[in-house]
């Protein structure tokens, strides 16, 4: 079966889901407890499987149709499949817990390189220290911010205004991330919700859809990775939308 599986993925994750059901009838039997702990894991592993196999054949795809697109004299379609093809092939690199700030932000930059040509009067500026582009950081935390402050700031203001990313030292040995957007702000009631939700993020179930999905897995992931010292926090600004504070410690260098 084995060899059988290593010839297509879907067969690989199709025999995953055997192996799961013979796992699922044993351990009942010997110990619920390491049911529970065996079945989170191979249900994760079967998720990580099934999401490597689409963005690979994607950005793959992409550039093919990138590179036909510039034989073609298309400059500005080539650009921005070029874009498109960067964020792909580095979101698909999840392989590390930590990277440094530098791939964090080439990351986001294509990101919103895409955002800001689909929709012309978004803006987005950067103040990032340079002294800090080999710090390390928690993988895939700024887009999934910035993603949310565009669905939940600008949106409603026709994805009129300004994103303003910002990394510096925040003194004690830490560094300190502000996503601030100019987007129409909690609504009332929301920023309560949204501070109870990061508070008691230990005791929120794992979550793969939702409007909050992004800001929890942020919040949980800093706080594993990082230390319970850490994290995600939101303030109100006094002219209109809202800052992402992200606390993490300060540590250069490769890990």
């Amino acid at each position: 079966m084995c060899i059988l599986q290593g010839l297509h993925h879907t067969w690989l994750i199709s025999g995953m889901g055997i192996t799961l059901m013979a796992l699922s009838f044993y351990l009942t039997l010997e110990n619920p407890e390491a049911l529970r702990a065996e079945l989170t894991e191979q249900k994760m592993s079967m998720l990580y499987l099934k999401s490597q196999v689409n963005p690979h054949f994607l950005y793959n795809t992409l550039d093919t149709i990138r590179i036909q697109a510039q034989l073609d004299g298309n400059a500005k379609v080539a650009g921005l499949l070029m874009r498109l093809v960067d964020f792909f092939r580095l979101s698909v690199k999840v392989d590390r817990a930590m990277v440094t700030l530098d791939d964090e932000m080439e990351l986001l930059e294509a990101y919103m390189d895409l955002m800001c040509c689909r929709y012309p009067e978004l803006q987005c500026e950067y103040n990032i220290d340079p002294e800090l582009g080999g710090a390390q950081v928690p993988n895939f935390i700024l887009q999934p911010i910035v993603e949310n402050s565009l669905l939940h700031g600008l949106k409603n203001k026709g994805y009129r205004g300004t994103v303003t990313i910002a990394a510096q030292r925040a003194g004690d040995g830490r560094l300190e991330i502000r996503v601030r957007d100019t987007g129409s702000g909690f609504a009332p009631g929301g920023k309560a919700a949204v501070d109870a939700l990061l508070c008691a993020y230990a005791r929120q179930p794992p979550r793969l859809s939702g409007n909050s999905i992004g800001i929890l897995n942020v919040q949980k992931r800093i706080k594993l990775l990082c230390g319970r010292e850490y994290g995600l926090s939101y303030t109100e600004n006094e002219t209109g939308g809202v800052t992402a504070h992200i606390l993490l410690p300060l540590k250069e260098g490769t890990e």
